[in-house]
Order: C-alpha cells, then structure tokens, then sequence
C-alpha cells in the first residue's frame, strides 16, 4: 500500500517539467537510479525482540541510546555522553562483540599509556603514565613535538575513558541480567528451530529482567518449527507465575496460528559465553581478553539482508519473485505493477523498515555493502529506532486491543 501510493506520487511528479530526476534537476545522463526496498515489520519480527551482544546495539538495547545521546549512572555520578561521527571509537568498534570492545578498550589504554611514556621520556619527564608540567624539559625540539601532541593525547584519553565507562556500567547489567545468556540462548533457538524443554523453563526462572523472560518467550514461539501445545502452556504458566503481561506473547501466538510467515534469522553462534561475565566482573579489563576467541559468534545475516542482497542483484529468484515492483518510469501492467522483476545489478539501495527498525539491522546491512567485492551504498531508514523492550511494549498495545493476555501486570 505504501509503495503502490509512493509510485503514485513519483509518477506525478515526473510528469512535470523540472522534475528532479531529469537532467536539468543536476542528475547526468549517466546516474543510475537506486533501488528503494521497502519492508513491513512482520517480515523478520525476531530481530527487534532478540538480545544482541554487539557493542552498538547493546548500548541501545540495555542503556538507552537516543538520538546519538547517552546517559551513564554509575558509582562516580552520572555521566552524559555523545556517540556519534566525530568519535572515531565507537565507529570502528560499534559492530563488535563485547568481548572484542573490552580488548579494544584495553589495547587503545596501553598505547595511550605507552605514548605518554614516550614523550616523557623525550622530554626528561618521569614514565609514570601521566604529564608532568615541570617535568616537560628538555631538547627544544622534542619539547615542541610534545606541546603540539598534547591535545590529541588528551582527547585520546578522554574516548577511552568514556568507552572504559560505559563498557563497565554494560558488564554489571550483563553479570545481573544474564544478557550473554540470553543472546546464546536465543541464536540457537533461531538456529535450530527449538529448544529443550527443561532449558527454555530453566532460562525463564533463572536472571533477568521480566522483560527479559518474556522476550526470550517471544522469541521461542517466533522461532519454534513445531509447537508444542503442552510447552505454550507451560511458558504461559510460567510468566503468570512471575507476574509477566502475557499480552505480547498472546499477540504473536494469535499471528502465527494465522499462519502469517515469520522469516527466520540465520543466525549461529558458537563456542560459550555462558558465565564469562559472572568470572570476568569485579576484574580489570584486561581479564577479558582470556579465551575471547571462544567467546565470537559467526557471521550472521538476517533475513533482511538475505533479501535486499538479492534484490540489488536484480536476477530472477525464487524468493523475491513474489515481491510487488513497481518502477514509475515504466508502463504500467495490467495488474497494475510495472516489470515482473528488477532489472539490476544496483550499486545502491535505500532500504525502509516500516514498523521500527534497530542498530542489529542496521549493522547487517553495513556489513553487506562493505564485503562486496566493489563496496555497494546501502541506506537504511525506518520509521522509528525501538529497543527490544520498547518494540515488545509495542506488540502488548496490540495484545491488549485484541483482548488477549492480562495487561494489567506489570513487565518491568
């Protein structure tokens, strides 16, 4: 429906006579046109509700980023911070595993510590870590080099200290709330399409939040390939046990018996990261980096990814074929549709989530246009940025207004 009165609007609008796809609106002969993929929330719903363990969409997910703004309580106050562009940190690691950041953070202070040395060094100062302006004598020359470095040093600083801080704060809800726990739990659940029934029980009465259990619930009857009646109904035992709003659950049951498709995610993880936290806190940094390889999980692709891939390849496949395309410059078919199937390859793609999208997405897609063998440009866009918990608020209001579940419990 979006698409169809989009085309509409375009068809329109190339009728007049400046319009901006012609020439004279700046485009060359030569531009070639992007393709616009628009999706609907139900297409892939695990992905807003799973738990992740990258370092971006961690800090979304468990501390609440907004608008490229962060608050951090700690024990040393609260602290705001930006994440944004013009911090070169948290845009080469956002995409990692936590493990890898906490390396990263760990490795950036020792070269930062390592470099102070060395200009206390050069200029007689004590090797101590810090500056010490009476101590900053010396050779005129190594003494200008070590002015003119004092900024970059200090900004260097103030990155891995605001990264140091925030990793922290993350490390404590992750040790309290099992989060490492739940993200393997969850990819093997997608990956194997179940999960042993004393586990799923096991995980739903052990930590976390009741948001928490109740995602990962979500996520269970999401990804089930066969469901088991008396397993439903132990789940819902279970959250009306702990005092969890059912309606979110209710809701997708309700959906999936509608036999409505859910796309799964490909989405492995191995090796273990069960108990790394519960070991690792209280320690420094620099205790993670034991046996982090084991920690990675694989490549991951979603559905989504999957999809627009092979929509910006624009070859015959059987699982786009069914997707409505619509192309303004063309006639119109009988059927309303412009082409039966995109003509590609396309360098560029302006990818669309309608009904919240997320910082997991967002990375997949980034990953996709960087490992082309010729890097492709991939906008994403979506109507809002949701948290998992805000995005299952979202599904209760749904819940609640088909008369489903007890929304009068709390899910805090």
């Amino acid at each position: 429906m979006v698409a169809m009165a989009l085309d509409q609007r375009l068809r329109d609008h190339l009728l007049s006579k400046n319009n901006l796809f012609s020439e004279s609106g700046g485009f060359m002969s030569s531009f070639q046109r992007p393709v616009l993929c628009i999706f609907d929330r139900n297409f892939e719903l695990s992905v807003g509700i799973q738990h992740d363990f990258r370092y971006r969409p961690l800090v979304h997910d468990v501390l609440g980023l907004k608008l490229n703004g962060l608050s951090v309580k700690s024990e040393k106050g609260g602290m705001n911070y930006e994440l944004n562009s013009s911090d070169p940190f948290w845009l080469a690691n956002g995409s990692l595993e936590f493990p890898e950041v906490a390396v990263e953070i760990e490795t950036q202070l020792n070269k930062y510590k390592k470099d102070v040395d060395e200009v206390n060094r050069k200029t007689g100062g004590a090797a101590e870590g810090e500056f010490d302006g009476a101590d900053m004598i010396g050779n005129t020359k190594h003494l200008m080099k070590a002015v003119n470095s004092l900024p970059e040093l200090t900004e260097r600083k103030q990155i891995i200290d605001k990264h140091m801080n925030i990793a922290t704060v993350l490390l404590g809800e992750i040790k309290e709330r099992s989060i490492d726990s739940y993200a393997k739990k969850e990819s093997e659940i997608m990956s194997r399409g179940g999960i042993d029934r004393s586990e799923l029980l096991g995980v739903l009465r052990g930590k976390g939040t009741k948001m928490d259990k109740l995602r990962f619930a979500i996520i269970y009857l999401i990804s089930s390939e066969n469901i088991n009646q008396s397993e439903i109904e132990a789940v819902e035992e279970v959250l009306r046990e702990l005092e969890i709003d059912k309606s979110a659950f209710q809701y997708v049951k309700k959906i999936k018996s509608l036999n409505v498709p859910f796309a799964a995610a490909n989405s492995a993880t191995k090796g273990n990261i069960v108990n790394w936290a519960e070991k690792l806190y209280g320690q420094s940094i620099s205790a993670m980096t034991a046996g982090v390889k084991n920690l990675l999980s694989t490549d991951r692709q979603l559905a989504l990814t999957r999809t627009v891939e092979a929509l910006m390849e624009g070859k015959p496949n059987p699982e786009i074929d069914s997707y409505l395309v619509l192309d303004p410059r063309a006639q119109r078919s009988s059927a309303g549709t412009s082409s039966s199937h995109l003509k590609g390859p396309f360098k560029e793609a302006i990818v669309f989530m309608i009904g919240g999208g997320n910082y997991v997405e967002y990375a997949s897609l980034q990953e996709l246009s960087l490992r082309q063998p010729a890097p492709k440009h991939i906008v994403y866009g979506t109507t809002e940025i949701l948290t998992g918990e805000e995005f299952v608020e979202q599904l209760m209001l749904l819940g609640e207004k088909m008369g489903l579940g007890n929304a009068a419990v709390s899910s805090k």
